[in-house]
């Protein structure tokens, strides 16, 4: 007799996965509040400069910090982390609310609220994007990933409003209540999801790194490392509890290295990404003064890409990540390239947010699959750490392509930006259609 499998069901009608889900939008809600409410308190009692160091002073530890937070999500599991993580955040709101209750805020306050804030966010970010490897089968990953990414637009949309509700109609020791309130019930959104049991340990490993980038049958537990898993870590026998992180996250460092797939894909978003982010999030409000589109102009650009992108999101979660995921993925790197270009070159605002909305679709696409690929191909003693490569990776140049896209307009003008980082992403996506690992991806990591 031969049995069938049991059809996987689709990420969305899964209640586990709706209550991650639940609990990431929660958490997200509540990082827009609170660094809305930073920013304006710094406004309030610091002179500009002083009110940029403040804002700036959580990115430092978030970004140094980010591949220790993955290493400790790896030896103490994703959602263990995750969920002590996101309960020292709520901690941290419910004493700055106290503080806020006894005296009014400071700079030095403000500068070691962003600290704290930054080195916690440093440990969440890379456990709570592993926690979905241990939920889902991974050809259900890219999927899930298109609802992280839907999720993280409804939270940009509506944190601002929410934000600036409260600061306006309440005092600043109830905003950070709020935030408490925000993030204690994502911790127990988090709490209520189950990640998938421990499976039996695999076959011992070979020694070189995997050729095909599939994740092995324990992918995603959420348990310490068990007998046989990456070739580049040590058997349970000679693994000290008390060996330290920086050894893991050289272990990490070089396992990707070493990947056949993952590395490629890492390299492929952190160049798409400092192409892209420094002439949307600094170039675009030059190009419009200088193009005389207005305040309103940027508002129709960026609400174009905003919308594209979350409807590239609903689509693959409702579908799920084509076959042919890789080359999929690549294929968005050029019409993101040329589409950053058009919005230069456009000769009316209409044309230039048309061309905005062709670039959402592109990254609203590319973000999912390439996620859901990496997501799909790390083994699983290796996801907090590949999650942690995988967001510096993301967002780690954007203050290096901010500033270089500052210096470039004041030596040129407002559309070099956009010329010149589309040039670099289609380059970089016609480059990646010979990267066979990557073209030939398939959703569950493995390559034809």
């Amino acid at each position: 007799m031969t049995t069938t499998a049991p059809p996987t069901r689709a990420a969305y009608r899964d209640l586990n996965v709706l209550r991650w889900t639940t609990g990431l939008f929660l958490s997200l809600l509540g990082d827009q509040v609170f660094f809305i409410a930073l920013a304006w308190t710094a406004t309030q009692v610091a002179t500009p400069s002083v009110a940029g160091l403040v804002v700036a002073a959580g990115a430092v530890p978030r970004a140094a910090l980010m591949l220790f937070g993955g290493a400790l999500a790896d030896r103490a599991g994703p959602r263990r982390t995750a969920l002590l993580s996101d309960a020292a955040r709520t901690a941290v709101m419910l004493v700055v609310a106290a503080v806020l209750l006894l005296e009014p805020p400071s700079a030095a306050v403000l500068i070691a609220l962003a600290v704290a804030f930054g080195t916690i966010d440093a440990v969440f970010i890379p456990a709570v994007g592993a926690m979905p490897a241990a939920l889902v089968e991974p050809t259900e990953l890219s999927r899930v990933t298109a609802m992280r990414q839907a999720v993280h637009r409804a939270t940009t949309i509506a944190g601002a409003p929410l934000a600036g509700w409260l600061i306006a109609a309440s005092s600043l020791s109830v905003v950070y209540l709020v935030c408490a309130g925000l993030f204690a019930v994502s911790v127990a959104a988090l709490a209520a999801t189950r990640t998938r049991p421990p499976a039996p340990p695999p076959p011992p490993a070979p020694t070189s790194a995997p050729a095909s980038g599939a994740a092995p049958a324990d992918a995603g537990t959420d348990q310490p490392p068990t007998a046989g898993g990456a070739p580049d870590q040590a058997p349970p026998a000679t693994r000290s509890p008390a060996r330290g992180l920086l050894v893991d996250v050289t272990a990490g460092l070089r396992y990707v290295r070493g990947h056949t797939l993952l590395l490629p894909l890492l390299v492929l978003t952190a160049v798409a990404e400092l192409g892209f982010v420094g002439a949307v999030n600094v170039g675009l409000p030059l190009l419009a003064d200088a193009s005389g589109w207005g305040p309103q102009g940027v508002g129709w650009v960026l609400g174009a890409w905003g919308a594209a992108a979350a409807l590239a999101s609903v689509v693959l979660t409702l579908t799920g990540s084509p076959q042919r995921a890789g080359l999929v993925g690549i294929a968005c790197l050029p019409l993101m390239g040329v589409s950053l270009a058009a919005i230069a070159l456009a000769p009316s605002l209409s044309t230039a947010a048309a061309a905005a909305a062709l670039l959402g679709l592109g990254s609203g696409i590319i973000s999912p699959v390439f996620g859901g690929l990496a997501l799909a191909a790390a083994d699983a003693h290796q996801v907090g750490r590949v999650m942690s490569v995988l967001s510096l990776a993301s967002f780690g140049g954007a203050p290096l392509a901010h500033a270089a896209t500052g210096v470039l307009v004041d030596l040129t003008d407002a559309t070099a930006p956009f010329l010149l980082g589309g040039a670099v992403v289609t380059v970089t996506g016609l480059v990646a259609f010979a990267v066979r690992p990557v073209r030939t991806a398939r959703p569950d990591g493995s390559t034809a």
